[in-house]
């Protein structure tokens, strides 16, 4: 994940969703702003940060939101048939990685895995619906929902689709 964020101008829903969750310390455009810092009122105003001119003391503006910035990940295609899938499929037998079912850890071989979700031997009984956790190498936590199970083999949908590193596959 990248640490750069990008802050936008928000909309007047999002300024109101700031107003019903109640008292924010926050920098609001065309009031008087007192620094809960010092008290006083004269600030730096920046794109999304207004600062204290004296003691330094940071508030977020109402007007701005942010968003994480991504690496940018070519948008799936519309399925066409039942057979084509949205994100292309990479082979990975004799993967092995865990998955988390209610937080207990079990051994998960992977079939192959694609951006939207994996397939792969499972030992435990699983129901299609049910919300589990893939921990891949390195700790990292993907959640998913179990699509399909049939077999031994499982079916598993991440619920935000991952970014794979395909840069070892053969370029054609």
């Amino acid at each position: 994940m990248s640490d750069v964020l990008v802050y936008e101008r928000a909309p007047a829903s999002f300024v109101a969703a700031l107003a019903k969750r109640g008292h924010h310390i926050i920098y609001r455009a065309n009031e008087a702003n007192h620094c809960p810092g010092c008290g006083r009122s004269q600030w730096i105003i920046g794109r999304s940060t207004a600062e204290c001119a004296f003691c330094g003391t940071a508030m977020p503006l109402a007007e701005t939101s942010w968003q994480e910035v991504l690496p940018s990940v070519s948008r799936p295609k519309a399925v066409s048939t039942p057979d084509e899938r949205r994100f292309p499929r990479v082979r990975a037998k004799g993967r092995k990685l865990k998955l988390l079912i209610n937080g207990s850890p079990t051994n998960f071989a992977i079939h192959n895995i694609s951006e939207g979700g994996a397939m792969g031997t499972h030992s435990r009984e699983l129901t299609p619906g049910a919300e589990v956790h893939v921990r891949f190498e390195g700790g990292i936590l993907v959640p998913a929902v179990v699509k399909w199970t049939e077999n031994g083999m499982v079916g598993l949908a991440f619920v935000d689709p991952v970014i794979l590193d395909r840069s070892d596959q053969s370029r054609n």
